[in-house]
């Protein structure tokens, strides 16, 4: 098994109980799309297509899936996305990343079924110009709470 940068796709009602490597089955009817782990080591990978999961686009011959594939519970480790069938490969994924992506998940999915209602956005004052962070304090801001 070797590692992926492309995949291609087909539409099926069901997905096959046997899928070939470097395929993204998509099942609109059952809102779900399946694939073989693209690091090669054959997990099976579902993808359930909705708002609190994973969103689809059909560009017509390619397709995109997001957000990310994080596999971080699995010994491969794999994080990548799928993007207009390409295959853009990331880190491995931490421990950490695991814990707090499998928590907003929960999160996500107890808010789409309506089992609980979503936080209020926390607000956040602005502070007076002259006590803005530089540009690069943003930034740096902004990107570690893409990892928080």
């Amino acid at each position: 098994m070797t590692r992926r940068d492309r995949l291609s796709y087909v539409y099926v009602e069901f997905i096959p109980k046997e899928i070939d490597e470097g395929v993204l089955y998509i099942s609109r009817r059952f809102n779900t799309a399946t694939h073989r782990c693209c690091c090669g080591c054959g997990f099976k990978v579902v993808t359930p297509l909705n708002a609190a999961k994973w969103n689809l686009v059909d560009h017509g011959d390619t397709v995109s899936l997001a957000p990310s594939i994080g596999l971080g519970a699995l010994p491969c480790r794999s994080h990548y996305w799928i993007r207009r069938g390409r295959v853009d490969w990331y880190a491995e994924m931490t421990a950490a990343q695991t814990r707090r992506a499998q928590r907003r998940d929960e999160y996500a999915s107890r808010v789409f079924t309506g089992e609980i209602k979503p936080s209020p956005p926390r607000e956040r004052p602005r502070p007076a110009p002259s006590q803005r962070p530089s540009f690069w304090a943003s930034i740096k801001t902004w990107w570690d709470s893409i990892w928080s």
